[in-house]
């Protein structure tokens, strides 16, 4: 819009992509996925319904945000597009700058890497009539049909980038045969909330991260850049003004990289915004006036990425060598501010052994009993990842795949563990011997009796989002049936 061109924003289709894509889909390394997509008389009614908004608009191109995922969507959807409207097709996103030979199969132009400057450009060159083909950052085709390799775009200033535009008067949503526009449309897609990026980039190169893969492929040095205070007030008060949100949510890697930055912008923030709002930390990125400062400001939440309780796992696979300890007196630290902590763990890795699950539970068992276990994840190996590089390089290597990875029920009941580690109301010598008792390791199921709470992830989100508004721990805002402790029977006691 600022370029002086005109937008549309369609979203389309909502997925649960836990059900819908990750059993299949990211088993199959998504350059395995077939590109086949259906005739054109198998789309359905969601996809007519979408040609029709599509045709009321009249667009001159049609762009797609891509992720991993959703691949095989964007070849089917791009398919119906082209049955229908004789325009340029756009892929850009995560998925592009991963996998861009595969996105080239269907797309006229593929942007690999930051997209707003390639949108401009493109957009400037098809009303002027201009050839589109030697965009920087782009991939496209030549008239005979071979693909044309554009130069890497580099990286350019954040605040050179126009605020986004969420107007609700121009998105459409459709799903499930519904065609939801306007402030229906917003709501469904803001849930009365505000999401901002303040920078790009992550200082750290976690090798199950993209961000480590931009480093490979743009190079680290000026890769982590944060927008001027100035203009993320601009953004953010313009948005309190035109939607009113109940909570501000920072997407930031690590929001508390440059204790510089906040210490001028959090004092602005609260006079000229002052909404509840949560962010990101690292274990080696805050400290307790830091902290501090984040609550006065309106932080009632934050998250800390954790991911295993096993030093082994986080230096040598993940590549975040983060001492355990200092795990430890940071979430204590975040505790200690008045802020509502949470965490997660990524699990189900190739390379974890059970001492590493072990070495897990152990740690979760003193970690502070305050911070919110927000579950394990389970590890996904996203298309040129440097961990997914490594796996495939354990599991080719038939010695060392023969002795790696860990049983499913295994899995189970350590997972299950977890969550017994995390109950307030059992000490740590009782969980200790809860762990050692032989009974469980063949029916995990009975620990279910030592776990407090154990939420699904969405309930995770409803109850952080109400914690954010409120600045209440959930365990008290959502309040659970009354744990009623059962101490493990004196002949388990003595096996332990």
């Amino acid at each position: 819009m600022r370029a002086g061109h005109k937008t549309q924003m369609f979203f389309f289709k909502d997925y649960k992509f836990e059900r819908d894509y990750l059993g299949t889909f990211i088993q199959e390394q998504s350059s395995d996925v077939t590109s086949a997509a259906p005739a054109a008389t198998e789309f359905g009614e969601e996809y007519e319904a979408l040609a029709v908004k599509l045709e009321d608009f009249r667009p001159h191109a049609i762009g797609l945000s891509v992720i991993s995922l959703s691949i095989p969507e964007a070849i089917q959807t791009t398919a119906f597009l082209r049955s229908r409207f004789d325009v340029p097709i756009l892929w850009g996103g995560v998925g592009t700058t991963l996998e861009p030979e595969k996105a080239i199969e269907h797309a006229d132009l593929v942007c690999v890497g930051e997209g707003e400057e390639v949108l401009v450009e493109f957009a400037n060159c098809l009303d002027s009539g201009a050839d589109w083909k030697n965009i920087t950052g782009t991939w496209t085709h030549s008239a005979d049909g071979t693909v044309i390799k554009n130069p890497k775009r580099e990286v350019g200033s954040l605040d050179n980038i126009a605020i986004p535009d969420w107007d609700y008067n121009k998105m459409v949503y459709v799903t499930e045969n519904k065609v939801i526009a306007g402030r229906a449309a917003h709501q469904m897609v803001t849930v009365s909330d505000y999401q901002i990026m303040t920078q790009r980039g992550c200082p750290f190169s976690c090798s199950f991260c993209v961000e480590s893969r931009y480093q490979e492929m743009f190079g680290k040095k000026n890769s982590l850049r944060r927008r001027s205070i100035d203009l993320v007030l601009e953004e953010l008060v313009r948005a309190k003004e035109q939607y009113q949100p109940a909570v501000i949510w920072f997407w930031d890697d690590v929001f508390t990289v440059n204790p510089r930055w906040l210490h001028e912008f959090l004092p602005r923030y609260k006079e000229v915004v002052d909404i509840p709002f949560w962010c990101y930390t690292y274990p080696t990125t805050h400290k307790l006036p830091l902290l501090q400062e984040l609550k006065a400001a309106g932080c009632n939440c934050i998250s800390m990425g954790i991911q295993s309780g096993s030093e082994r796992i986080l230096e040598n696979v993940y590549n975040r060598p983060t001492p355990l300890d200092r795990v430890i007196e940071a979430s204590q630290e975040i505790v200690d501010a008045g802020i509502i902590g949470y965490f997660d763990l990524i699990s189900k890795s190739s390379f974890e052994t059970e001492e590493d699950l072990r070495s897990t539970y152990n740690f979760l068992i003193d970690l502070p009993q305050e911070m919110v276990y927000g579950g394990a994840g389970d590890m996904r190996s996203y298309p040129t990842y440097s961990y997914t590089r490594n796996e495939k390089a354990l599991l080719e290597d038939t010695v060392l795949a023969s002795s790696a990875g860990v049983s499913d029920a295994t899995y189970d009941y350590y997972h299950n563990l977890y969550w017994v580690a995390r109950n307030p109301f059992i000490g740590k010598e009782e969980k200790l011997k809860i762990g050692n008792a032989p009974m469980f390791r063949d029916n995990p199921e009975l620990l279910r009796q030592y776990i407090f709470v154990q939420p699904t992830f969405h309930e995770t989100l409803r109850q952080m989002r109400d914690a954010v508004i409120t600045g209440i721990h959930p365990h008290t805002l959502h309040s659970e049936p009354v744990y009623k402790h059962m101490p493990l029977p004196t002949t388990f006691r003595a096996m332990a």
